[in-house]
């Protein structure tokens, strides 16, 4: 008998150091109370992009939101509380990835879903195939991914999964569900010309609108939709300048990804004569990416505020890349658009405008042999007309002229290279940007950038590609 308890002894201990561990553990938790009343600076860093300024995502909504999941992970514990029922009773706190974000990190850091139960997950429906009606629901024009001819390689097509800049799996905070693997190819469907949406194109100005930001189909938040110029009863609001450098960095920006990549614009607004001044580009880092989306990092945003506040400029707008498509605003970009407009205002009357390009380009098939190869870069601003809302609109610029080429620009590209050099999506710009064409991506590239330029300084900017950027280039963006 006593061989027998002092054989179960060892088991028994550790059964005992198991619970007490448990009971520690738990008594930690109890312990650990978060004060609603206040944010802590580890809060601040989390959820940054609440603590920026912005009139539609301040200290006290990030409260709000918090507190409101806290109390329903209390109510419910220790079933898991999913992002969907934190956001019921939830409303006017802003869109729904930030509030996504919040759940996240609330619980990364054991605030809520402690030691949470899962409901078992219900069966997957099989999704049945897209027929001819379901396009002709969608109304309009259907205009879908895969518009132009793939300047880039067919291995990084839409199907892939999203991840981060840096290549990392991207099952994080800020995670959008991607097509599946295997999954046909979409084609363009054209049911209207652009020209049928543009002011006097029949009908009710109210109705085309309306029908136009309302329609709804399979993938719509995809869905390229066609700016309405400004004119007759819509006069444009302001006008836009934007230079040259800020151009170029956004167009190399664009062509080092596979996949999509975003930015802001620093500059000044002249409130006098309702001009808008884009001076200068910030790249920022995606938080996740793929073909057809992308979400900006808030620590990046911050940094680029920083930067811009350093120079006495501001953030005018933003800008990101349609890899594989149209510079036309989808229906996700007006809604980000419409977003930034309302976030980034002081006092409501600064324009704030969004920026697309589309290294492809429209031009490639030009007539004009001086445009072949050159990157669309399209401006657009959302508005409400006759009660339908977020309605694009194309928003002409001219390119500021410059004499030489500005301090640092050179440095802050060789410093954007060095930082996709090791991404999992970058692009192999020694392929043929077309496969039945010489030219390559990298010769492409740079046909684009030195189109921003003005004549008198191409010289010295085709000096110092060559000496700076087309190395740096060659040496990282080719497999």
């Amino acid at each position: 008998m006593e061989s027998a308890n002092d054989s179960s002894s060892p088991q028994q201990q550790q059964q005992q150091q198991q619970q007490q561990q448990q009971q520690q553990q738990q008594q930690g938790e109890e312990a650990f109370e978060l004060n609603l009343e206040t944010v802590s600076a580890e809060e601040e860093r989390g959820c940054s992009e609440f603590f920026l300024g912005r009139a539609n995502k301040t200290p006290e909504r990030y409260m709000r939101i918090r507190n409101h999941m806290v109390q329903q992970w209390q109510a419910i514990r220790p079933q898991y509380l999913t992002k969907i029922k934190a956001r019921k009773e939830l409303h006017n706190c802003g869109d729904v990835n930030a509030i996504g974000r919040v759940h996240a990190f609330l619980e990364a850091s054991n605030i809520i879903n402690v030691d949470a139960v899962r409901a078992r997950q219900p069966p997957v429906r099989k999704r049945r195939a897209a027929s001819p009606k379901d396009e002709l629901a969608a109304g309009g024009t259907v205009i879908e991914h895969n518009v132009i001819e793939r300047w880039a390689d067919d291995a990084h097509s839409d199907s892939s999964s999203a991840s981060d800049e840096s290549g990392s799996d991207a099952n994080r905070r800020g995670k959008r569900m991607q097509p599946r693997r295997g999954r046909r190819r979409r084609r363009i469907r054209r049911r209207r010309s652009s020209a049928d949406y543009s002011d006097g194109g029949g009908g009710s100005d109210k109705g085309e609108y309306a029908r136009w930001v309302s329609t709804n189909g399979g993938n719509s938040e995809f869905r390229l939709v066609p700016c309405h110029p400004f004119g007759g009863d819509t006069p444009a609001p302001f006008t836009v300048t934007v230079t040259a450098a800020a151009l170029a960095l956004m167009d190399l920006h664009a062509h080092l990804m596979y996949t999509e990549i975003i930015g802001l614009l620093g500059g000044q607004y002249d409130e006098e004569h309702r001009a808008l001044h884009i001076e200068v580009a910030f790249p920022c880092r995606n938080v996740s990416s793929s073909t057809t989306e992308c979400e900006m990092d808030p620590a990046s945003e911050v940094d680029a505020r920083r930067a811009f506040g350093a120079t006495d400029r501001c953030v005018v707008g933003w800008f990101h890349s349609h890899p594989t498509f149209d510079a036309m605003p989808s229906v996700r970009d007006m809604h980000n658009q419409r977003a930034y407009q309302d976030l980034c205002r002081s006092n409501g009357s600064e324009p704030f405008v969004g920026l697309i390009v589309s290294p492809p380009g429209t031009h490639t098939h030009h007539a004009d042999p001086s445009m072949y190869g050159v990157s669309d870069i399209s401006a657009f601003y959302v508005t409400t007309v006759d009660g339908a809302s977020d309605v694009p609109f194309a928003v002409p610029y001219t390119v500021r002229d410059s004499d030489r080429i500005p301090d640092g620009l050179i440095e802050s590209m060789e410093q954007l290279i060095h930082t996709h050099a090791t991404m999992a999506h970058r692009a192999d710009l020694s392929k043929r940007f077309r496969r039945n064409e010489a030219m390559t991506a990298l010769e492409k590239l740079v046909i684009s950038m030195r189109s921003h330029w003005d004549t008198d300084v191409r010289q010295q900017w085709d000096d110092d590609v060559s000496l700076h950027i087309r190395p740096l280039i060659q040496k990282y963006f080719r497999r």
